[in-house]
């Protein structure tokens, strides 16, 4: 693969990556995380073996980009196994249509404070 092309791809794949792992870990759980993780480090080392290729800067955008989306990744990924570890019966599949534990526990303990003061 050309330098250009590669570096084009390995850009595409840390914004994927950064996008899959910071809206998929808040929204559908770990799944889109580990796939955003995944991506971000296809895209670091894309990036890293253009810049080798080219003994020039080519491949730091994608590079950079990749570690983001390995950072992102990573803490969203972990943090839905820790949230869904809580529980021996339960994992942790997102928030979409409340279904985080940690959201439930949220609203149960503001409701038991309301009624408390009311």
């Amino acid at each position: 693969m050309d330098p250009k092309t590669s570096n084009t791809v390995s850009i595409i794949l840390g914004v994927v990556g950064i996008v899959f792992g910071i809206l998929g870990g808040i929204l559908f759980g770990f799944i889109p995380a580990l796939l955003g993780l995944g991506m971000g480090v296809a895209g670091a080392v894309i990036g890293i073996n253009t810049k080798k290729a080219t003994n020039q800067q080519v491949g730091n955008v994608g590079f950079i980009l990749g570690i983001i989306a390995i950072i992102f990744g990573a803490i969203f990924f972990v943090g839905c196994l820790a949230c869904g570890a809580c529980s021996a019966s339960y994992g942790c599949w997102g928030t979409v249509g409340s279904s985080c534990k940690a959201s439930n526990d949220i609203n149960s303990a503001l409701s038991d404070l309301n009624s408390l003061f009311k």
